[in-house]
């Protein structure tokens, strides 16, 4: 982003979402979670959930994301263990309600949106899912040609492999002549 978006806790320097999958401590739909990766000091990076108002620090922006990954998930199942399921889902509720931190931050959110939207760069993963559906469209054709040469090449393997079969049952019978005998 060319313009600066800055929040109370530094510059924010990426956009993001966050899904928790399903897993046997953890077996309950979560929405996509969006988060905003803010440059704290020149080696210190935050990472911080808007929704669940979770943070993740760390030296980079990937161990900031990384911790605040983990972070949402551990809450999560603990909520879901500690609380009665109700009492759970009324914590998430209120959770998800906007906030003073909150509008700070999905304003921060948006504002940043709308930067890279202007520079032209997707922030929805249905643009990365296109690329990388075409991207495996172009390996199964790679792989489709090496299959189909491969195959032309054991047929002449194969091919040749029964000539030779065949040639040895029609010669009856040969002499060899001079050196070659």
């Amino acid at each position: 982003m060319n313009r600066l978006v800055k929040v109370s806790r530094g510059n924010v320097v990426g956009i993001g979402k966050v899904k928790i999958p399903r897993t046997q401590e953890f077996n309950h739909e979560i929405q996509l979670l969006s988060f905003l990766d803010i440059q704290e000091s020149e080696k210190s990076f935050i990472s911080t959930c808007i929704h669940l108002h979770i943070d993740g620090y760390g030296k980079t922006i990937e161990e900031a994301e990384e911790d605040m990954v983990e972070n949402i998930y551990y809450f999560l199942c603990e909520n879901f263990r500690k609380l009665p399921y109700e009492n759970a889902w009324d914590n998430l509720f209120d959770l998800f309600k906007s906030d003073d931190w909150s509008n700070e931050l999905w304003n921060a959110y948006h504002e940043a949106q709308i930067h890279l939207s202007m520079e032209g760069i997707p922030t929805d993963n249905i643009a990365n899912l296109l690329n990388r559906l075409k991207e495996l469209e172009e390996r199964i054709k790679e792989w489709e040609t090496k299959v189909k040469d491969m195959e032309l090449e054991e047929s002449r393997i194969a091919f040749a492999s029964e000539i030779r079969k065949l040639a040895k049952n029609l010669i009856v019978e040969s002499t060899r002549i001079g050196k070659a005998a």
